[in-house]
């Protein structure tokens, strides 16, 4: 071959050899999927709250045919719910819809309480009115354990006729028209176990400061938690998913699989130097039944409570004990109590269970308002609800099996609420324990 061709065909076939011996190129990976949150974004709390929109509503209660509100997104109140009326809309009609600021600065002011406190001897507690064997128990934090009330969770309730004081309230709203009941149940006189711990709600950030107490809960949305986490008693706020050394877990279900008691939440604060004594002013008791229209039973048995998966509440007087014994759809609502213990934060070791059906020695009814927020509660976008317990409202009281109209009263935060007749006079509960229902405006039981 001559040279010339020679080279020519090497400077060909050269570059194709080289090119096939090469590795081949690693592809450049795709880019993973951004995901779109579905919760509202957390805004830092300022001092100053953004304008205020008005949700047009109409006049009557809502319920699932009611004519749907516009998504709350962008709007915020102006004003603290204790600056406006209870029983009142805002001017031109409508509900104001809840952001995170101003939520945060609300539920920061507290106020020392400006009512007058009730003598009583040191044995006595007061939020039963009963005497306790131990004085010391009295100088304890209240626990407030937050409570699921999912249909398969009600088979194994607990805790509840240990406790002083039970709160049931709507929670996780769409439209204002509400999924289920939740409740917090209130500890002082008595030690015991309770169950399911569920997640807290704005509602809690009400209560505690009426009681000054702990709140053990489990979970909770980066709403509410984020919304605990400004607020003053923050270290007092018992996460079980974010401190599990308070809780233990029986099961697999995580809707009913979380358990606590009372003489371990009391033994963790201690652990943690939180403990206290608090002052709680507490209610009015006497034996003596009052005057009132006969009440045999007390039920809510239709919406906007959401009757469909709280079930039809049916209060039930027993005149044998004196005492009004709940029943769901027709069926006695009971709860268990037992021994607890076990490795805290892993597996439980629960005692033999006994079971009585709930009752209560009072029933009251507070016709409370219901207030969306702009932040999701859960996977199916379901907002939070704000619950104005600051002011005034109609109430029921139900003891003897006797109704007595009432009014609920508390100026601010800081102070407990009261319950006067149409006169202002304080009324007297039955000694024993306290069930509280938080209804929303206008709503009235069906009363036999």
């Amino acid at each position: 071959m001559p040279r010339g061709a020679f080279l020519f065909f090497i400077l060909l076939v050269l570059p194709i050899a080289l090119a096939a011996c090469s590795p081949e190129p690693t592809p450049t990976p795709a880019p993973t999927p951004t995901r779109h949150p579905t919760r509202t974004p957390i805004p830092t709390a300022t001092s100053k709250p953004p304008p205020t929109q008005i949700i047009p509503t109409a006049t009557a209660l809502p319920t699932n045919t009611a004519t749907p509100l516009p998504e709350p997104t962008q709007a915020a109140a102006t004003q603290p719910p204790s600056q406006a009326s209870s029983q009142n809309a805002p001017a031109g009609g409508g509900l104001t819809v809840w952001t995170m600021a101003p939520l945060i600065e609300y539920f920061k002011n507290i106020a020392p309480s400006t009512l007058a406190p009730i003598a009583r001897p040191a044995n006595v507690n007061p939020l039963t009115g009963l005497e306790v064997s131990d004085p010391a128990l009295l100088q304890r934090r209240p626990v407030l354990a937050r409570i699921g009330n999912d249909p398969n969770a009600r088979p194994i309730h607990a805790g509840f006729n240990q406790a002083d004081l039970v709160w049931e309230e709507m929670i996780d709203q769409k439209n204002m028209v509400f999924a289920v009941t939740r409740f917090t149940l209130v500890f002082l006189g008595q030690n015991g176990s309770f169950r399911p711990l569920r997640s807290a709600r704005a509602v809690n950030a009400s209560l505690m400061p009426m009681f000054d107490g702990v709140l053990i809960s489990s979970g909770g949305s980066d709403g509410t938690r984020y919304l605990i986490s400004q607020l003053p008693w923050k270290d007092r706020n018992l996460d079980g998913d974010l401190q599990n050394g308070a809780i233990c877990i029986d099961g697999t279900d995580w809707r009913t699989r979380v358990l606590s008691s009372v003489e371990h939440v009391q033994d963790f604060i201690a652990a943690k130097k939180q403990s206290g004594a608090p002052t709680l002013r507490g209610f009015q008791f006497s034996n003596d039944a009052p005057n009132g229209s006969p009440a045999n039973t007390i039920a809510l048995d239709h919406k906007p409570w959401p009757v469909y998966a709280a079930g039809v509440i049916e209060w039930r007087y027993d005149a044998a004990t004196g005492k009004y014994l709940r029943f769901v759809n027709g069926a006695p609502h009971n709860t268990q109590q037992y021994a607890l213990n076990g490795v805290w934060g892993k597996g439980c070791q629960i005692g033999a269970a006994t079971s009585e059906q709930i009752a209560t020695s009072n029933l009251v009814i507070l016709n409370v308002k219901y207030e969306p927020t702009d932040f999701v509660e859960d996977t199916l976008n379901s907002y939070s609800a704000f619950v104005d317990l600051v002011g005034s409202g109609a109430a029921q009281v139900f003891r003897d099996g006797a109704q007595i109209n009432a009014r609920w009263e508390r100026p601010a935060l800081g102070d407990f609420i009261k319950l006067v007749d149409a006169n202002g006079n304080e009324i007297a509960l039955k000694p024993g324990n306290t069930w509280f229902e938080l209804t929303p405006l206008g709503y009235a039981p069906t009363i036999k």
